[in-house]
């Protein structure tokens, strides 16, 4: 019986150590594409590996059992107390040996425990039942059966709930990338300096966004508070071959142009903005992201901006880009909410402060919506 739980142990260590065979076939060279392995001993004793599927056996492949033997001699003791403590008084006894195959716990160390878990009225051992856990995914199931010689390894995957002891380890703040993929329009006033109409498709907002998200009230609370950081990228495309450009008196216009058709005409602006949102998330009866909304403001610093405009000449294709400020406003602040159910989020950006400096350009403010991606 001692050996027969030695070369289980030996089979179990294999599988969590991950040692290699240096000669010989391995496992799985002998089952290629069976279902069940039978290996007979020398005693007349045999092992039987059972599995569901071939998949299982890649656990097992590079592994033999002859490099592991070395492995075993430190563990003999341990093995001769558990037989003994249920012969010494007749009454059934539950052993365990618990040992480790790295030295460092840290490594991601694989437990196998071995128990004596059924005696019969006299207190012999005649049938034992071993499990072992092998990470998350290798349940190995060990029969040994003294009265038949027979040792049964079924080796299957864990259930699903095998990882439900382990509390997962709950954190008020966390941090997401997401991405805004939008448009953007012009709302301007009636007495303000002429604005021309935007390309929908061409005038587009992206935003790249680092968000720190707080859950306020404790784990079952649905009140959420979102900041962090957003990079955003505003394009205005013109329409009806309006350009824009500065006078002679330092203010910037919007002029037609009569003699060029322009394939192109564009501002584009780049900003860093910092959000502060408070929102609500609620929960599906599943436990799953449901409906939530959230609305709150955001204030940010232009980074760059410039011009381009494409246009034929003489049967070339010719782009110009002028990158000056435009008398564009630095600083920008305004109002932001999203809307959404699960991973779909909807998103408004309502920039309040002018474009352009006051007196020095049109008097016109930025709408920026769209989807909000990776939320």
């Amino acid at each position: 019986m001692k050996r027969i739980l030695l070369i289980v142990m030996a089979i179990c260590m294999a599988a969590a150590t991950g040692v290699s065979a240096k000669g010989g076939l391995t496992v799985a060279n002998r089952a290629q594409n069976q279902d069940t392995i039978v290996i007979k001993m020398a005693n007349g004793a045999k092992m039987i590996l059972q599995l569901q599927n071939m998949q299982q056996l890649e656990a097992f492949q590079n592994y033999s059992l002859d490099s592991l033997m070395h492995e075993l001699n430190k563990y003999v003791k341990q093995v001769d107390k558990m037989e003994g403590a249920t012969a010494q008084d007749g009454k059934t006894k539950q052993m365990t040996v618990t040992f480790n195959t790295k030295e460092n716990e840290a490594d991601g160390t694989e437990e196998v425990t071995v128990t004596i878990q059924e005696t019969d009225a006299k207190g012999k051992v005649t049938k034992e039942h071993h499990q072992v856990k092998l990470g998350k995914n290798i349940k190995i199931d060990v029969e040994i059966d003294e009265d038949v010689d027979t040792t049964k390894v079924n080796v299957g995957d864990q259930d699903e709930d095998a990882d439900d002891d382990k509390p997962e380890v709950y954190k008020a703040t966390r941090f997401n990338f997401d991405i805004d993929l939008g448009l953007n329009t012009f709302i301007d006033k009636e007495d303000a300096l002429f604005v021309p109409d935007l390309k929908p498709m061409g005038s587009r907002y992206v935003s790249l966004n680092s968000h720190m998200i707080s859950q306020i009230g404790g784990q079952k609370s649905p009140f959420y508070l979102v900041s962090g950081v957003e990079f955003a990228f505003n394009n205005y495309m013109f329409d009806k071959n309006y350009i824009i450009q500065d006078t002679e008196n330092d203010v910037t216009e919007f002029v037609k142009v009569a003699d060029i058709s322009y394939e192109k005409s564009k501002l584009a602006t780049s900003s860093i903005n910092v959000p502060l949102m408070p929102m609500l998330k609620f929960k599906r009866a599943n436990g799953k992201d449901g409906f939530h909304i959230g609305a709150g403001g955001f204030a940010g610093y232009r980074l760059g901006s410039h011009s381009k405009v494409k246009y034929e000449q003489e049967g070339n294709s010719t782009k110009d880009k002028d990158r000056g400020s435009f008398n564009l406003s630095d600083f920008q602040y305004g109002a932001t909410g999203v809307i959404g159910y699960n991973n779909f989020s909807m998103f408004v950006k309502y920039n309040m402060n002018d474009l352009f400096k006051e007196a020095r350009g049109p008097q016109v403010n930025v709408i920026s919506f769209g989807f909000r991606l990776l939320n």
